[in-house]
């Protein structure tokens, strides 16, 4: 009779050798994730059609940095915009474009490993924090005198916290970002692997050390909020996962007076302006004009019906044509020119427009009691076209000191301190030789 004692011995091979194999596959694939939430996402960034901007490259630690600057005017605020991570400058574009219209300059950067920035590796906000250092002292000198606000969303924001403090800013709007990186990786493993988070979330901050030369410690925002030294903006997302409410409420009760917080209802870990543009002007575009924006010299005072009625009136029997055209001379396309409309006592309005082939369109308006001027079209497809590809709207009138001017009705409260750059929209009325 043979023995069973090989086959026993198979056995307790087997119970031990599985096991094994199967720890050494998870930390490999733990050593793979890892290594892939900290690797480089170095590429080209082009600059988005539309956008107009100077290429800048600002001296950083051991590195250049890559950014694009919007100058407004030497009296404007100056606001460093900073992207979260694996993404780059241009995901900033659209929160450039909306200050830009509002009279602020902008800077927008790579940080170090992203875009066009050279980094060994993502830090969450350890070695990005000498970027903002960096871009900060590049805007003092490149600005000099003017107020300094930052946006930064998620990587960015923490950028700003874990630098020197105070940070140098005089406002800072702080978007969906991670109190303590502990937190922020068990959340991020939370959504992926569910119950084995407890197993997996330690094995991942265990390569902070051999990798980054940090510790979970080192990556812990919420220790310097309160000591910004600056008004500070909490941006949150009711629905966000990966950087929970509860965390960016522990975030705002750690930050020093004055402070402010926005819940985004609704929102996850996402671009809060894309999903609730109207809030985001609101609440982060109003914070930074409160903040950062000298006060409008006048205020704005929107005609009614008879006011607007009696303005023209007098215009009229003083023999001045009443003209509103685009203050900053865009041509739009087709080579219609810049239209100047102007208003006819008998409630027309005459299109004119000088491009290569000047032309001069004629419709109707009605003036409703609010003020509201609305263009009355008729059937004819030409005079819709020239509408369309003019740009008109129905608008409202608006006094702002000594200046007049159409605003579309859309803007419920034009910001005419600040004169829209980015479309035809508002039109000044044309005062002086001639009007």
């Amino acid at each position: 009779m043979k023995s069973k004692g090989p086959r026993w011995r198979w056995w307790l091979l087997t119970l031990t050798i599985v096991p094994a194999l199967g720890v050494l596959a998870v930390l490999a694939s733990a050593w793979i994730a890892g290594s892939l939430l900290v690797q480089s996402t170095n590429h080209v960034v082009a600059m988005p059609y539309g956008f107009s901007a100077t290429q800048v490259s600002i001296p950083g630690t051991n590195h250049v940095i890559a950014g694009w600057w919007v100058d407004s005017g030497s009296s404007t605020p100056v606001v460093l915009l900073l992207h979260a991570v694996q993404a780059d400058r241009a995901m900033m574009m659209s929160r450039a474009q909306l200050l830009e219209k509002h009279g602020f300059s902008v800077l927008l950067i790579d940080l170090q490993g992203h875009g066009e920035t050279p980094g060994e590796a993502i830090t969450f906000g350890a070695r990005e924090s000498a970027d903002v250092t960096a871009a900060l002292a590049w805007i003092k000198e490149k600005a000099a005198g003017r107020r300094v606000g930052v946006v930064g969303c998620s990587l960015g924001g923490a950028a700003v916290l874990l630098g020197p403090q105070p940070a140098g800013f005089d406002a800072v709007v702080l978007e969906a970002v991670y109190p303590r990186v502990s937190r922020a990786v068990e959340n991020r493993v939370r959504l992926r692997v569910g119950a084995l988070t407890p197993a997996i979330a330690p094995l991942l901050l265990m390569q902070l050390q051999p990798r980054l030369h940090l510790s979970a410690s080192d990556l812990e925002p919420i220790r310097s909020v309160s000591r910004l030294g600056a008004p500070v903006l909490i941006v949150a997302g009711s629905d966000d996962k990966h950087t929970t409410l509860a965390e960016s409420k522990e975030l705002y009760k750690a930050a020093a007076n004055p402070k402010q917080l926005w819940v985004v209802q609704g929102a996850r870990h996402q671009d809060f302006l894309a999903f609730d543009s109207r809030g985001y002007e609101t609440h982060v575009l109003g914070f930074l004009i409160d903040r950062l924006r000298l006060p409008p010299k006048y205020e704005t005072r929107r005609l009614g019906k008879s006011a607007l009625e009696e303005w023209l009136a007098i215009n009229a029997a003083a023999g001045k044509t009443t003209a509103f055209a685009p203050f900053q001379g865009i041509h739009r396309c087709c080579d219609l020119g810049d239209p100047e409309l102007i208003f006819h006592p008998d409630h027309k309005i005459e299109i004119y427009g000088d491009g290569f082939v000047p032309y001069t369109e004629w419709i109707s308006y009605e003036i409703l009691d609010d003020g509201k001027v609305v263009l009355k079209l008729n059937n004819e497809n030409k005079v819709s076209d020239w509408l369309r590809l003019t740009d008109l709207h129905n608008g409202y009138v608006y006094q702002y000191g000594p200046d007049t001017y159409l605003v579309q009705d859309s803007d419920e409260h034009p910001d005419l301190y600040v004169r829209d750059k980015s479309s035809m929209w508002p039109f000044k009325y044309l005062q002086g030789a001639g009007y």
